[in-house]
């Protein structure tokens, strides 16, 4: 079987092999033409793929040039804008720092400017004119606008007064400019204050001062307020007192500022107004005083004074204090009238006199400052007092008398005491009106 087999694949494969030998030419044409249908259709494809890979080469060389262009073109268009922003931050730094350097440089300039006129205007205000030349000369002038009232317990006037000082600065000279008005505090001043004011005495007019061209300053202010003035009253109500409104310039001694009085058609250094509120006081007289102000023996600080005299009219005290007085006492001699047997009302009506005038005693002294020393007005209401309380006496002894049957003595006592009294209250009038 196995043989059979073995034969049987020796004859297939001879008959193979035969079969092929017969196919060869057949085979061999159409492989040829199968390879030529295989090559042209390779080489179309090849060709096909050939352009679509030159196309595309090309595309992309195009594309890539395109894309160069505008990566190009972007840039330069970036490179373009961050110049222009670089140069505008330059641009605006190099700005910044010369606007700063310019502001610093105005600034310091600024701040050694305004140093520099500080300093000057520092100097302007605090040295005198001409200083080196000796002391500053200063005109003034003093109107007494109104005289308000004189308080004698609070020891003070009430004024109304208007200055005018008048000096020159050289340094404020412009002879081709017109006249200026500038603050007080610019410029040199004597700096016066009222040496005797009471609390604050208000300034009515602006603190300013002309300049005129040639360096003429001139300064005008209005005073109004209380002034104290110690007042001496031992003459009281007939008195009369020297009132002075003192002006001093603050900080300079004598020999450093000369004040001169101006003369004004026939007024020199100051005047008083002709009608004055003052209902109890006639003035005298009136005069400015140039001397240094001088509180103690060390200081004697420049200015001057305007002092005016007043005397009280005595004439409301007359009838205000004297007349009322005056009937009081009269009154207690009322009692020498009186019958000796009326003991009792002779007594009182002696006695009401001494409490009416002690009763007025605490009235007058409402008029009067606490002194150390008694005045005209109180030596007076002390006499009559004194009379009152003497005719108490009598009125009480002369009842004594005629109590113990003395009758004769007790009626030649009344005699001489309507006589005695009068006369010795009569003398103490005199006095008061004359001494």
């Amino acid at each position: 079987m196995s043989e059979f087999m073995a034969a049987h694949s020796v004859v297939s494969r001879a008959g193979l092999l035969g079969f092929l030998l017969m196919a060869w030419p057949c085979l061999h044409g159409m492989s040829v033409a199968f390879a030529q249908v295989s090559a042209g259709t390779v080489i179309e494809q090849a060709t096909t793929q050939s352009a679509e890979k030159a196309v595309e080469k090309v595309t992309e060389k195009a594309m890539e040039k395109v894309a160069e262009k505008a990566a190009e073109k972007a840039v330069e268009k970036a490179t373009e804008k961050s110049v222009e922003k670089v140069v505008e931050k330059a641009a605006q730094k190099a700005m910044e720092k010369a606007v700063q350097k310019a502001t610093e440089t105005t600034l310091q300039k600024a701040a050694a400017k305004a140093a520099q006129e500080e300093m000057a205007q520092a100097e302007l205000t605090a040295k005198r004119p001409e200083a080196f030349k000796g002391p500053t000369t200063v005109h003034f002038m003093v109107f007494v606008v109104d005289i308000d009232d004189i308080d004698d317990a609070a020891q003070n006037f009430t004024a109304n007064v208007y200055l005018r000082l008048r000096w020159k600065d050289a340094r404020l000279a412009n002879p081709e400019g017109a006249i200026r008005q500038i603050s007080l505090s610019e410029v040199w001043n004597p700096r016066l204050l009222l040496a005797n004011q009471q609390g604050v005495v208000p300034h009515s007019l602006p603190e300013i001062v002309q300049v005129h061209p040639d360096g003429t300053v001139i300064y005008h202010q209005r005073y109004t307020g209380k002034l104290s003035q110690r007042l001496m009253l031992a003459d009281f109500p007939r008195d009369s007192h020297t009132f002075t409104i003192q002006f001093v310039a603050a900080g300079y001694q004598a020999d450093e500022l000369t004040f001169e009085p101006e003369s004004v058609r026939n007024i020199r250094g100051g005047s008083m107004a002709n009608t004055l509120s003052l209902a109890d006081w006639k003035i005298l007289s009136f005069e400015t005083v140039v001397a240094p102000y001088s509180p103690i023996e060390e200081i004697r600080t420049a200015g001057f004074a305007f002092q005016f005299q007043a005397k009280r009219y005595v004439t409301y005290y007359l009838w205000q204090v004297v007349l009322p007085l005056a009937v009081v006492v009269i009154m207690s001699w009322a009692a020498f009238w009186i019958g000796r047997e009326h003991i009792g009302v002779r007594i009182a009506v002696a006695t009401s006199s001494i409490l009416t005038l002690i009763a007025h005693r605490f009235v007058l002294a409402s008029l009067l400052p606490r002194l150390p020393y008694m005045t005209h007005l109180d030596y007076f209401t002390v006499g009559s007092t004194l009379l009152v309380l003497l005719a108490l006496i009598t009125v009480i002894a002369t009842g004594f008398l005629a109590a113990h049957g003395h009758n004769h003595q007790a009626q030649r006592i009344d005699l001489l005491a309507r006589g005695t009294f009068p006369g010795a209250f009569l003398l103490l009038l005199l006095w008061f009106m004359v001494g």
